[in-house]
């Protein structure tokens, strides 16, 4: 890369973040609203939205492709290469760890089934509802032992149990777990008989659920191991071959480098096909809460009722 292209890319570099920083300091006045869809999808790349040390760990993966795109485009010449590095540092471990979301899945629900037959039996021996979960907190498998934890200290605390029920069923955020949670929330709002023997059901059907979805995620791993055997095996080979000069030559032009990117997007979009044929199909939730409406929605909603009155 030449002095002068150097040159205007720290420049807008610095513009950039002058104006980031200016921007932090000083705020707008456009009041808050919701995230635009992009501005969403941002949020979540940047590992907004997880828990701490997932979070760090998203953000210490993008710094770290930033870094590569970076270096590998001014060691080479090449914006492309550049790409491909920043892309090979992102979706390496996206590839590679397919499949470890279904298994993750899979594990709390398991535990989810062991802790309705923990809360059965405190049920069964006399305890209500809240003391049940409350007791439960510190016999709680290991996969939903943070969940249960801030459950049972939220009833402590005195919040409703309608509202503390949600909040788990959000954080656990599975359609089996859905039917176990309305079970007591039906309780916890009626009062009802025979709590032990509805979860004696609920238990049975989300035992039921871990062993088929077990063995679909066992037929699932051949096409697995294929994601992950192409994925190691086309860095290899990218390596292999870049790493001789005569070959990478006619990519340093700027059609080989067009020719190289439409490439890269053709293999990018073929091995996020694939990784999504061994995806399991979502199933949608029933326990959700409806979104509140903005600040702006709410100041809007109440002056158009006080004009409303006005008029009358």
């Amino acid at each position: 890369m030449s002095p002068a292209a150097l040159a205007s890319l720290a420049a807008a570099a610095l513009a950039a973040g002058m104006t980031l920083a200016i921007a932090g300091l000083v705020g707008t006045r456009r009041p808050a609203g919701p995230p635009a869809p992009s501005t969403a999808r941002l949020a979540v790349l940047a590992g907004v939205g997880l828990p701490v040390r997932a979070r760090r760990a998203r953000q210490g993966l993008l710094a770290v492709a930033v870094a590569a795109t970076a270096a590998v485009w001014l060691l080479t010449g090449w914006p492309v290469g550049g790409l491909i590095a920043g892309l090979a540092v992102l979706g390496g471990p996206w590839l590679l760890t397919v499949g470890a979301a279904e298994r993750r899945m899979i594990a709390r629900l398991e535990a989810v089934e062991a802790w309705t037959r923990r809360l059965k039996d405190l049920v069964r021996t006399g305890h209500g509802l809240i003391s049940g979960i409350v007791t439960s907190a510190r016999t709680a498998p290991a996969p939903i032992a943070c969940e249960v934890s801030e459950l049972a200290a939220a009833l402590q605390a005195g919040t409703d149990p309608q509202v503390a029920l949600d909040r788990f069923a959000d954080s656990l955020a599975d359609f089996e777990a859905d039917e176990v949670i309305a079970a007591l929330k039906l309780h916890a709002s009626d009062r009802g008989q025979r709590l032990s023997d509805v979860l004696t059901s609920v238990a049975r059907s989300a035992a039921s659920e871990v062993v088929m979805r077990r063995g679909v995620a066992a037929k699932r791993a051949e096409p697995r191991f294929v994601t992950r055997f192409m994925t190691v095996l086309i860095a290899v080979v990218l390596v292999v071959v870049f790493a001789n000069s005569a070959y990478a030559t006619p990519y340093g032009d700027a059609v080989g480098q067009l020719v190289l990117f439409a490439a890269t997007l053709l293999l990018v979009g073929l091995l996020a096909w694939i990784r999504h044929l061994t995806q399991p199909p979502q199933r949608r939730r029933f326990l959700i809460r409806p979104a509140a409406p903005a600040a702006g929605q709410d100041h809007l909603a109440g002056a158009g009722i006080g004009r409303q009155g006005a008029a009358r």
